[in-house]
């Protein structure tokens, strides 16, 4: 439960919070025909201070600086909230300025100074049980707590089971996996494994595009087989030009001078094949390097310097994490490529003392045995099939990786398949979780629209679905009321196994397309969950938004309202300044 959020300046507008449904109400000056297009412009950027009231609160919870908190003005500025914390009741607090750290007050340890990972860390242990990640994919604090209070700009608004645009379904469902009490464990390596069988038939389509001479409509067989087809091809070439080397006759003496020649030339075809493997390795190497740099840091690393002037409405808490764990990782797969391509390089450059040696005698035996007519027959052939063993030997390469691609795609299959049942039973084991949360969508829903909507959680092959849906009565923000009753049956869900921060917060862009009386009873279903679940419920509301739902439904929320109330004049917004 969240109590007070205040700030160290004497012009914030300090909230304090109570138990049950709390209404920060937020007013309009429309200023009049004296306003200027100025002093317009800048409420419209910084209005009263809904958003940055959720901003604020996510900041405090560990969160990245958004909207308004990026502006140099507030900087230095000590943000406080006070908040329940288990047993415990904190306080917390931050600056823009000194982001890294957090201070932590509280009656029993006094005031710690923690780096904002840990205090992430402990606020995930504390309101959702999470511990170590065990791997790739597992839920992570900040992905969960995001549930709790959406933001439009994140895109949160979107879409019941996503809080930000381009959210993976691996990220939604291993996430609310965890919120309703499921494995999220089988949901997170399911998702794994589909990732991985992607990336391994990715690359079978990549070795079979290798084949550009092969005809139109072959490459309709699989990789090994048509492989295996040229392989059997080019061996029947050699044998066909060994056979007639062999039976080639010369000179005793141009004899002994061939077959040196012979065993030189066998030794620079295994030096140029090695040297073709290690160059392959380096081009290999070369391009996963560059598809590193340019798919992954760039991407992410622009969006967190230009975010705020090209993009400002994708720029999410998500990012931080996201950033954080992809900048380890490119650093580690650089290094580990640009070693890999250094080793390479080593290996040919040793290589190339030993070539020059067997070229120069290679020369020099050339010389001798083209003095002969017959002896330079034999050395076109003894080069034609140098180049049918040196083709051959590429084909036998590429068929080997083509049969461990093979046996990787069909061990990865199993996997899936493996991943999807034992989902499968796990929804059906939690078959009493599953009841519970349609119950609950049902029950809210039907509160809404006098007859109840449906939950569906299904485990299927493509992952762990959750399919809200409210009953289609052709009145406008449907998507918002879904929203609504999704959050709140989550919450139901979490607090039911004493998870959960204790607080749902949505603000006035969720009720936009909802009419008014259809806006009241959801404050009246809220303040009625708040009161039966002991879940705080606060809602960032325009006061025009809150008048059109006292009047078309007859209802009164004055109860609700928050002393505070904010405004966008300069004196009356969240900060009480006014800055660009």
């Amino acid at each position: 439960m969240l109590h007070r959020l205040a700030a160290d300046r004497a012009s914030f507008r300090t909230l304090e919070f109570r138990p049950g449904l709390n209404i920060l109400l937020a007013t309009r000056n429309d200023g009049g025909e004296q306003d200027s297009s100025r002093a317009s412009e800048r409420r419209s950027r910084n209005g009263a201070g809904k958003s940055s009231t959720i901003d604020l609160i996510h900041f405090l919870l560990g969160g990245k600086p958004q909207g308004a908190l990026t502006a140099p003005a507030l900087a230095e500025w000590n943000f406080t909230l006070d908040l329940d914390l288990g047993t415990e009741r904190i306080e917390v607090t931050r600056s823009v300025a000194n982001a890294r750290q957090v201070f932590i007050r509280s009656p029993q340890s006094g005031v710690d100074r923690i780096q904002n990972a840990q205090w992430c860390k402990r606020l995930g242990e504390e309101w959702f049980g999470l511990s170590e990640k065990r791997g790739n994919g597992d839920v992570s604090y900040r992905q969960l707590v995001s549930y709790f209070a959406r933001r439009k700009r994140d895109g949160g608004l979107d879409s019941p089971v996503r809080t930000f645009r381009n959210q993976s379904n691996a990220s939604a469902e291993t996430s609310l996996a965890h919120l309703f009490g499921l494995d999220a464990e089988l949901v997170r390596r399911l998702h794994q494994a589909k990732s991985a069988l992607k990336q391994a038939k990715d690359a079978q389509t990549a070795l079979a595009a290798l084949d550009k001479a092969a005809a139109e409509g072959s490459k309709r067989a699989d990789v090994e087989a048509q492989l295996e087809a040229q392989i059997a091809s080019v061996k029947l070439g050699r044998d066909r030009l060994a056979g007639r080397i062999e039976a080639f006759n010369v000179l005793p003496a141009f004899r002994e001078l061939e077959g040196e020649l012979a065993t030189l030339n066998q030794d620079f075809r295994d030096l140029s094949d090695a040297d073709v493997i290690d160059q392959e390795a380096i081009d290999v190497n070369a391009r996963a390097l560059r598809a590193e740099v340019f798919t992954e840091a760039p991407d992410i690393a622009r969006l967190f310097e230009e975010a705020r002037i090209v993009f400002p409405d994708l720029v999410t808490d998500r990012y931080e994490e996201v950033h954080r764990f992809h900048e380890k990782l490119l650093e580690n797969r650089q290094s580990h490529l640009q070693d890999e391509i250094a080793a390479a390089q080593q290996r040919i450059a040793k290589r190339q003392p030993l070539r020059a040696l067997i070229e120069t005698r290679r020369r020099d035996i050339t010389r001798s045995l083209r003095a002969s007519g017959p002896a330079d027959e034999l050395l076109r052939l003894r080069d034609e099939l140098a180049g049918h063993e040196s083709e051959l030997k590429q084909l036998e390469g590429r068929l080997q990786e083509a049969r461990k691609l093979e046996e990787r795609v069909e061990a990865l299959e199993r996997e899936v398949e493996e991943a999807v049942r034992a989902m499968r039973q796990d929804r059906r084991e939690r078959s009493a979780i599953v009841d519970t949360a349609s119950r609950t969508f049902s029950e809210i829903s039907e509160r809404l629209y006098e007859k109840p909507g449906q939950l569906a959680i299904s485990a299927t092959d493509t992952g762990l679905r959750f399919l809200p849906q409210t009953p289609a009565d052709g009145s406008a923000g449907v998507m918002s009321m879904e929203i609504f009753c999704f959050d709140l049956t989550l919450a139901t869900l979490a607090q039911g196994r004493g998870e959960g921060p204790g607080f749902i917060i949505h603000d006035s862009h969720l009720f936009e397309p909802v009419d008014g009386r259809q806006f009241a009873r959801a404050l009246q279903i809220a303040a009625d969950f708040s009161m039966r679940t002991g879940i705080q419920y606060v809602a960032l509301l325009n006061s025009d938004e809150i008048v059109r739902a006292e009047r078309e439904s007859g209802a009164s929320f004055a109860e609700y309202v928050l002393e505070t109330e904010l405004s966008d004049t300069s004196e009356g917004g969240l900060f009480g300044i006014r800055f660009d």
